[in-house]
């Protein structure tokens, strides 16, 4: 293995992308390895590839800040490195760090979909032409792959994936630093951001956290807001019924969208109206009991010959949503939770739960063609 001693380096460092996938020591780990490079100095060697950090940042800041010299070998040099960077890099911290759950997911989230391992020399690549050259290459790390990695389940990963997409910067270092669980960072990344503002500037982010989403839940599911369907869902319930004659669930907002040629408000209480047969399009109050009598009120106008889409929570378990599912000639499982309007049109957070649009009509086919680009479309019948 070699080694050299060095106090300054003889070009600008920089920390490799797999450095990088896991955070930086703070608090009284910091403090404690601080305090051991000040009596011992750095025992381990900083490793580096391509120039740039590879496993060490924390050895390297402190022997820097200490004015004490390191020890640095090139990856590659020790005969236990192999020759994949990036499992080496996870092994090692793995082994000394005291990570819980959410911040492997986290990792593992980060890890998946990254570029797979070259040479690190570009001179010991394939002798190939370019449009070769790619193909040469591992593919990059799947999100199954990335949570065997990190021995974190598939699940978590993708939650920590949707933290790291939708989330403010503040939730994802809580994420990273242990703060806060997947779970619930990930329906921290739903919320609006106002609420997620709050959650930020709170002294302790993992209670306000839990009582900004307790809030919502009960918010979202109690009927007290309006939440109006997004226009896309609506034009492709359009293409498959070619209209909708009837909204029995709605407002004047809401039907500025629909565009039903009758609606019942919430003042006009549709569940003791007629309903004429024809197209009915119905996203009802997410309160109980109005979603299951709305369900069971829908399903009795199927049967009684009208058609229609409804979109509910996919609460499959419970008696309402099986008596519409009897009903209905196609499922759509949205891919993601839906992002519902406020009055002013603007998205106002997805609800906690995922949804479900329920057709109920002899045209499955346009059903499907027209929601498969929202998720998982399932024939029923």
């Amino acid at each position: 293995m070699n080694v050299r001693f060095e106090h300054t380096p003889q070009q600008p460092v920089a920390w490799h992308e797999y450095a990088n996938l896991f955070p930086w020591l703070s608090g009284d780990a910091l403090a404690g390895l601080r305090e051991d490079i000040r009596a011992n100095g750095v025992r381990e060697p900083i490793v580096f590839l391509d120039g740039a950090i590879l496993d060490g940042r924390n050895r390297y800041q402190c022997a820097r800040d200490l004015g004490i010299e390191y020890p640095r070998r090139e990856f590659g040099s020790a005969a236990g490195d192999g020759d994949d960077p990036l499992a080496f890099v996870i092994s090692l911290n793995l082994t000394r760090r005291h990570l819980n759950d959410s911040q492997r997911a986290s990792i593992a989230a980060r890890v998946a979909n990254m570029s797979a391992h070259r040479p690190s020399n570009p001179a010991n690549w394939p002798t190939l032409p370019l449009s070769e050259l790619a193909a040469a290459a591992p593919p990059p790390v799947s999100q199954a792959d990335a949570a065997r990695m990190l021995n974190v389940s598939e699940r978590n990963v993708r939650r920590a994936k949707h933290v790291h997409e939708e989330a403010p910067p503040e939730i994802i270092r809580a994420l990273d630093d242990g703060r806060i669980s997947a779970s619930l960072a990930a329906q921290v990344a739903d919320l609006p951001e106002a609420s997620q503002a709050e959650i930020i500037a709170a002294p302790e982010i993992k209670e306000a956290a839990r009582e900004a989403v307790k809030k919502a839940h009960v918010s979202n599911n109690s009927g007290n807001n309006e939440w109006y369907t997004p226009a896309p869902i609506i034009d492709a319930a359009r293409v498959v019924l070619g209209g909708f004659d009837l909204d029995p669930a709605s407002s004047e907002i809401a039907n500025r969208t629909v565009r039903a040629a009758r609606i019942f408000t919430a003042e006009d209480d549709g569940l003791a109206q007629e309903w004429p047969v024809g197209s009915i399009w119905i996203n009802p109050p997410y309160a109980q009991p109005l979603m299951g009598q709305f369900a069971d009120r829908f399903a009795a106008e199927i049967r009684r010959g009208s058609t229609g889409i409804m979109l509910v929570n996919n609460a499959t378990e419970t008696a309402w949503f099986q008596t519409v599912a009897a009903e209905c000639s196609a499922i759509c499982f949205p891919k993601s939770r839906i992002k519902f309007l406020d009055p002013e049109g603007n998205p106002s957070g997805a609800p906690l739960q995922g949804q479900a649009v329920i057709y109920c009509g002899p045209d499955a086919d346009t059903f499907e063609g027209a929601f498969a680009g929202f998720g998982l479309v399932v024939r029923h019948g």
